[in-house]
Protein backbone atom coordinates (compact mmCIF):
# COMPACT_ATOMS: atom_id res chain seq x y z
CA UNK A 1 0.00 0.00 0.00
CA UNK A 2 3.05 2.18 0.15
CA UNK A 3 5.12 3.03 -2.25
CA UNK A 4 9.05 3.46 -2.13
CA UNK A 5 8.97 7.05 -3.44
CA UNK A 6 6.20 8.34 -0.59
CA UNK A 7 8.50 6.15 1.71
CA UNK A 8 11.23 8.18 0.64
CA UNK A 9 9.67 11.11 0.99
CA UNK A 10 8.47 10.50 4.41
CA UNK A 11 11.61 9.90 5.67
CA UNK A 12 13.08 13.09 4.05
CA UNK A 13 10.45 14.82 5.94
CA UNK A 14 10.73 13.14 9.48
CA UNK A 15 14.34 12.37 9.68
CA UNK A 16 16.43 13.71 6.81
CA UNK A 17 19.50 12.95 8.81
CA UNK A 18 18.85 9.26 8.65
CA UNK A 19 17.31 9.62 5.25
CA UNK A 20 20.97 10.96 4.28
CA UNK A 21 22.52 7.69 5.57
CA UNK A 22 20.35 5.47 4.15
CA UNK A 23 21.15 6.96 0.66
CA UNK A 24 18.15 8.85 -0.17
CA UNK A 25 19.23 12.30 -2.03
CA UNK A 26 17.27 15.07 0.50
CA UNK A 27 17.80 17.66 -1.26
CA UNK A 28 16.03 16.48 -4.40
CA UNK A 29 13.14 15.11 -2.57
CA UNK A 30 12.60 18.37 -0.65
CA UNK A 31 13.06 20.28 -4.11
CA UNK A 32 10.75 17.49 -5.73
CA UNK A 33 8.20 18.53 -3.09
CA UNK A 34 8.25 22.21 -2.91
CA UNK A 35 8.32 22.40 -7.11
CA UNK A 36 5.17 19.57 -6.85
CA UNK A 37 3.45 21.46 -3.92
CA UNK A 38 4.18 24.82 -5.65
CA UNK A 39 2.47 23.41 -9.19
CA UNK A 40 -0.85 22.21 -7.42
CA UNK A 41 -1.21 25.69 -5.65
CA UNK A 42 -1.01 27.53 -9.28
CA UNK A 43 -3.10 25.29 -10.56
CA UNK A 44 -5.48 25.78 -7.97
CA UNK A 45 -5.07 29.64 -7.90
CA UNK A 46 -5.44 29.12 -11.89
CA UNK A 47 -9.15 27.37 -10.91
CA UNK A 48 -10.26 29.90 -8.77
CA UNK A 49 -9.28 33.10 -11.13
CA UNK A 50 -10.55 30.99 -14.59
CA UNK A 51 -13.16 28.82 -13.90
CA UNK A 52 -14.91 29.28 -10.46
CA UNK A 53 -15.32 33.76 -10.80
CA UNK A 54 -14.10 33.96 -14.94
CA UNK A 55 -12.60 36.93 -13.60
CA UNK A 56 -9.80 38.47 -11.01
CA UNK A 57 -11.40 40.32 -8.16
CA UNK A 58 -9.40 41.50 -5.05
CA UNK A 59 -9.71 38.59 -1.95
CA UNK A 60 -10.85 36.12 -4.12
CA UNK A 61 -9.54 33.30 -2.27
CA UNK A 62 -11.41 34.92 0.94
CA UNK A 63 -9.22 32.56 3.37
CA UNK A 64 -9.46 29.68 1.83
CA UNK A 65 -6.35 28.62 2.72
CA UNK A 66 -6.85 28.50 6.52
CA UNK A 67 -9.96 26.23 5.43
CA UNK A 68 -6.59 24.14 3.47
CA UNK A 69 -4.54 23.63 6.60
CA UNK A 70 -7.49 23.21 8.55
CA UNK A 71 -8.08 20.02 6.46
CA UNK A 72 -4.80 18.94 6.80
CA UNK A 73 -5.40 18.96 10.56
CA UNK A 74 -8.98 17.30 10.16
CA UNK A 75 -7.44 14.22 7.85
CA UNK A 76 -4.74 13.44 10.04
CA UNK A 77 -2.35 13.55 7.25
CA UNK A 78 -4.69 10.81 5.26
CA UNK A 79 -5.66 11.53 1.72
CA UNK A 80 -8.53 9.82 1.71
CA UNK A 81 -9.99 11.79 5.15
CA UNK A 82 -8.83 15.13 3.24
CA UNK A 83 -10.78 14.37 0.62
CA UNK A 84 -14.14 13.39 2.50
CA UNK A 85 -13.15 16.96 4.24
CA UNK A 86 -12.82 18.83 0.91
CA UNK A 87 -16.05 17.68 -0.17
CA UNK A 88 -17.44 18.45 3.35
CA UNK A 89 -16.63 21.70 3.13
CA UNK A 90 -17.11 22.18 -0.52
CA UNK A 91 -20.67 20.92 0.11
CA UNK A 92 -21.00 23.45 2.90
CA UNK A 93 -19.86 26.08 0.55
CA UNK A 94 -22.01 25.56 -2.11
CA UNK A 95 -25.28 24.49 -0.06
CA UNK A 96 -25.34 28.26 1.89
CA UNK A 97 -26.20 30.44 -1.17
CA UNK A 98 -28.48 27.68 -2.49
CA UNK A 99 -30.23 28.44 1.02
CA UNK A 100 -30.27 31.87 0.25
CA UNK A 101 -31.41 31.37 -2.99
CA UNK A 102 -34.38 29.10 -2.01
CA UNK A 103 -35.72 32.67 0.00
CA UNK A 104 -34.40 31.71 3.40
CA UNK A 105 -32.99 34.91 4.80
CA UNK A 106 -29.50 34.60 5.70
CA UNK A 107 -27.30 37.47 6.52
CA UNK A 108 -24.52 38.12 4.56
CA UNK A 109 -22.09 38.12 7.83
CA UNK A 110 -23.59 34.40 8.17
CA UNK A 111 -22.98 33.20 4.76
CA UNK A 112 -19.64 34.51 5.22
CA UNK A 113 -18.48 33.71 8.50
CA UNK A 114 -20.20 29.61 8.77
CA UNK A 115 -17.32 28.09 6.63
CA UNK A 116 -14.70 29.20 9.00
CA UNK A 117 -16.58 28.53 12.19
CA UNK A 118 -16.99 25.11 11.31
CA UNK A 119 -13.63 24.79 10.27
CA UNK A 120 -12.83 26.03 13.76
CA UNK A 121 -15.35 23.48 15.43
CA UNK A 122 -13.68 20.55 13.48
CA UNK A 123 -10.46 21.81 14.70
CA UNK A 124 -11.82 21.86 18.59
CA UNK A 125 -13.11 18.36 17.76
CA UNK A 126 -9.72 16.66 16.65
CA UNK A 127 -8.42 18.44 19.38
CA UNK A 128 -10.49 17.08 21.83
CA UNK A 129 -10.54 13.61 19.95
CA UNK A 130 -6.89 13.91 20.68
CA UNK A 131 -6.75 14.48 23.67
CA UNK A 132 -9.23 11.78 24.41
CA UNK A 133 -7.68 9.11 23.06
CA UNK A 134 -4.12 9.61 24.88
CA UNK A 135 -6.10 9.53 28.18
CA UNK A 136 -4.68 7.33 30.26
CA UNK A 137 -7.73 4.48 32.10
CA UNK A 138 -8.13 5.14 35.74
Amino acid sequence: NRTTPGLRMRAVGENPQAADAAGIPVLAYRLAAIVIGAALIGLAGAFIAVLSTKLWISNMTAGRGWIAVALVIFARWSPWKALAGAILFGCIEALIPQLAASGIKLSQYFVFMAPYAITLGVMIWVAASKRDSNSQPG
